[in-house]
């Protein structure tokens, strides 16, 4: 019925059911099946606004806020917050080769013998799009609600964005 198939995947519940459907769908039409992590560099810092709401709700521990300035910090601070950025980007994309190399298992489980995998940095939502075109995907399956849920709230879930914005058509799992 599918002649390419493309899964978002973040590893979240809903992505995992995604990820085992998708994969499912896969080995029954034979099709390859093309599995897609972005990192959402874009929204990494969570606005005030929504921090302030998301601690008021008690949805995250309210933190103290510093204000540096960094045109007279001292060059060692500079040096230490450089390399905890550049460790955390490591640590960000270690996670991603996991959750990739837990989708290639599920798939390779599921019999789908033909899995494409990437890792992005950028906007989840044109990522995922971007990719399907890329693969000439006639179904893109993606979880409801991933690990972004929080930053759903405000600036609307990467699933409805997909839904919308993408050519083919668009599975959405719960």
């Amino acid at each position: 019925m599918f002649k390419s198939i493309v899964i978002a995947f973040d590893g979240s519940a809903h992505a995992t059911r995604a990820l085992e459907i998708g994969a499912l769908l896969a080995s029954r039409d034979q099709v390859p099946l093309g599995v897609i992590y972005v990192i959402d560099t874009q929204h990494m810092a969570m606005p005030g606004g929504l921090r302030q709401f998301a601690e008021s709700e008690h949805l995250l521990e309210p933190v103290s806020m510093m204000s540096i300035n960094f045109e007279s910090a001292p060059a060692d601070v500079m040096h230490t917050m450089a390399e905890n950025a550049a460790k955390s980007e490591r640590a960000m994309h270690q996670f991603a080769d996991y959750m990739i190399e837990q989708a290639r298992r599920v798939a390779g489980e599921a019999g789908v013998e033909a899995v494409e995998t990437v890792i992005v940095d950028g906007n989840p939502a044109k990522e995922i799009i971007a990719f399907a075109k890329a693969r000439g995907a006639d179904l893109i399956v993606i979880g409801s609600r991933g690990f972004g849920a929080l930053k759903s709230l405000a600036l609307g879930s990467i699933s409805n964005k997909v839904a919308q914005l993408a050519d083919c058509t668009c599975l959405t799992v719960k």
